[in-house]
């Protein structure tokens, strides 16, 4: 698998009206290693495009390239920040928890760990 760098696919930054969090998730080597290829969508159904640049997790929507998230890591593996976009007109969440457990979900899924259901089940929930 290649890793995947910004210039493979459309991409638009992130706007300047963001909020921020914070998630408390440890990755092992492999795990971060394998979040650093990141994701090059290859059908329709694939919705994010993914890719790692300066200690930074890129997250966009692939069919509009809409930058989502910017996931801040540290040297020791650890997200220090998640930035979140927060133009109505580029992303109409605005559900802080919401946010999280999509961004764990987006994690889990490029590091190869199980548990997508769980969180999608506290996604669905926690949305009303």
């Amino acid at each position: 698998m290649n890793k995947a760098i910004k210039s493979d696919w459309k991409t638009l930054d992130m706007p300047e009206k963001t909020a921020s969090f914070s998630i408390d998730i440890g990755l092992t080597e492999g795990e971060f290693s394998a979040l650093q290829n990141g994701h090059i969508p290859c059908e329709m159904e694939d919705k994010w495009f993914e890719y790692f640049e300066n200690n930074i997790l890129y997250i966009h929507r692939s069919w509009t390239g809409i930058c989502i998230y910017k996931v801040q890591f540290s040297t020791d593996r650890r997200i220090e920040e998640v930035v979140v976009n927060r133009d109505s007109e580029q992303y109409r969440e605005t559900n802080i928890e919401r946010d999280k457990v999509q961004v764990m979900m987006r994690i889990n899924s490029l590091c190869g760990r199980t548990g997508n259901g769980e969180l999608m089940l506290k996604y669905i929930k926690s949305g009303r």
